[in-house]
């Protein structure tokens, strides 16, 4: 299949980010769980290294997605009111945003970031490179919308998504191993025994 971009493609991109940011906004903020947003993110190098199961905050993170997709999806349908979205082009869009918000939402991209840039000093950098790589993500997700037609063509978008996933849980469990491999060993307390 050939893809020649026109003025059409490029409307329905621009429709589907307007849609899906709006829907960002709603699902990261007003319906996000409390309870999910505190448990979502990947167990801190210390927490592993004390017992805590590196998959530890994944329910939280499935419960935040699954609101998160449905106020995007809804806002999805509202655009296809006005704009040529296709089934095809929504599901898509809904994949890639779901799967690259749960990985950036596991917090451990944006905490290497942080390290990379420097940029501890800074108490906001984390919520502002968390909102750039979600708005990032949306654009991936507007111009699948626009260039996914067919169900066809959604099946590479569908296998990147899931392996997407698949890799943070590696990367995750990887991570935890070499936490609990780095932690101190634990000795037995020396008994003393008294003889009367």
């Amino acid at each position: 299949m050939t893809f020649e971009p026109s003025t059409t493609t490029a409307a329905v991109t621009a429709a589907a980010y307007v849609g899906l940011l709006a829907g960002h906004w709603i699902g990261d903020y007003p319906a996000q769980r409390d309870a999910d947003a505190i448990g979502k993110a990947h167990p801190t190098h210390e927490l592993l290294a004390a017992g805590t199961p590196w998959h530890h905050g994944w329910s939280h993170l499935a419960r935040h997605v699954a609101s998160y997709l449905a106020c995007q999806a809804t806002a999805l349908a509202l655009i296809a009111l006005v704009a040529p979205l296709t089934w095809p082009g929504v599901w898509t869009a809904l994949l890639i945003s779901g799967s690259t918000h749960a990985v950036i939402d596991r917090r451990w991209l944006v905490a290497a970031i942080v390290r990379l840039k420097r940029a501890g000093h800074w108490p906001e950098a984390p919520a502002y490179i968390d909102q750039a790589l979600h708005h990032g993500a949306l654009l991936l997700a507007a111009v699948g919308a626009a260039r996914v037609t067919t169900m066809t063509d959604a099946g590479y978008p569908t296998l990147v998504g899931a392996a997407l996933i698949v890799w943070a849980m590696v990367w995750e469990r990887h991570n935890a191993r070499i936490a609990i491999a780095s932690r101190p060993a634990v000795t037995a307390p020396v008994r003393t025994v008294r003889f009367r």
